[in-house]
């Protein structure tokens, strides 16, 4: 009995192995480094979710850095350098005008759960948008979102002159915008120089989410956090594909790939959220509440770039904007009323694909 036992528990071993020898995997680059959300939270969710809906056909190995950088994505994916990676739009304004239009409307939504599932709504639906990542080699499957982006200084920033000449990075127009009309100084970077550039002295600041000094190790540089509430970003499209990968997949093995990102963008954005609690639960950055003319000015900001929103898109190539930006109102909308505070980044994770991806035809998404 022993050794039939034996022989048996011999047999599925090998069995286990020669399906895992056989899994095809997905070559992925996450970009920003092992600390950041899309290297602990969004692959790892995808891939093991991957290998449940596909049984072990499929599955992926990230590295979070060195290979591909963010500023070099899209090329990445279109010469299958990386067959898998986070896409940030406003990076390639030129090439992505359509999608991008998402990235000019950060200051509509209230939560990033709501905010992530309406951009990838609007984008799978989007025609345009869809020819912009056909064009360039690529397969949209979804965007994170980040917390409420804050201003993350060196030094103290609590009123408007204060924010006077002050340099700080920024990763798209919607914010540099915002930077130059409180009297500072844009500078545009990938966030992979920003460690350097501030220990350095090249910028002062970052508008980014709490999150970047946990994931960009930016504890030692950033010693202030002044609570703006300005929106989110919005255009990073961290589950794209190239679409060599797509085309070695069958319909169902490229659902099942929408799917698994689905859940894990959901997990990026409780990992973003998680990050933020241990920077506010630690004691080595202070949090300023700004005064009031400061944040009486980010709200006349906002009023006017969103009124001027659809001559800005038009600017760039958008055809026929304000309507393209009220259906995207319209979704917020929708989201606001799909999603709860108590909403698991499972139960999230789900309801993104039965409401975006349930209807798709995977035989000819993407193509």
């Amino acid at each position: 009995m022993t050794t039939r036992i034996a022989a048996t528990l011999f047999a599925c071993s090998i069995s286990v192995l020669a399906v895992q020898a056989s899994a095809d995997t997905i070559r992925a680059t996450s970009a920003f480094g092992p600390n950041h959300a899309a290297a602990k939270d969004v692959y790892p969710t995808i891939f093991s979710k991957l290998e449940e809906l596909t049984e072990g056909r499929w599955t992926g190995h990230d590295t979070p850095s060195g290979l591909v950088a963010p500023n070099e994505m899209s090329t990445g994916l279109r010469d299958g350098v990386t067959e898998f990676g986070p896409l940030l739009m406003p990076y390639f304004v030129a090439e992505y005008p359509e999608s991008g239009l998402v990235s000019e409307l950060s200051m509509l939504g209230s939560s990033a759960q709501v905010v992530s599932a309406t951009v990838t709504e609007y984008i799978v639906t989007c025609e345009p948008c869809q020819a912009e990542f056909t064009r360039n080699g690529q397969v949209y499957l979804g965007s994170d979102t980040t917390p409420i982006y804050q201003l993350l200084t060196t030094k103290p920033v609590r009123t408007l002159a204060d924010m006077k000449a002050l340099k700080v990075r920024s990763g798209s127009p919607f914010y540099a915008a915002y930077i130059e009309k409180m009297g500072g100084v844009a500078v545009q970077m990938p966030s992979s120089e920003l460690f350097e550039s501030l220990s350095q002295g090249v910028v002062d600041a970052t508008f980014s989410s709490p999150h970047e000094i946990i994931a960009n190790r930016l504890g030692d540089v950033i010693n202030y956090v002044t609570e703006l509430n300005e929106g989110v970003f919005n255009g990073a499209a961290v589950a794209t594909a190239s679409k060599m990968l797509w085309d070695r997949m069958d319909a169902q093995d490229r659902h099942a790939l929408a799917t698994a990102s689905q859940y894990g963008l959901a997990a990026g954005v409780a990992g973003f959220d998680a990050q933020v609690a241990e920077v506010k639960a630690g004691d080595e950055v202070e949090f300023i509440t700004p005064d009031q003319a400061v944040l009486d000015a980010r709200d006349a900001y906002n009023t006017e770039r969103l009124a001027g929103a659809a001559a800005i898109l038009e600017q760039r190539g958008v055809t026929d904007a304000q309507a393209k930006i009220d259906r995207y109102a319209a979704l917020i909308e929708k989201w606001e009323g799909l999603i709860t505070p108590e909403m698991t980044p499972e139960e999230l994770g789900a309801l993104r694909e039965q409401e975006i991806w349930s209807g798709v035809d995977f035989a000819t998404y993407g193509q």
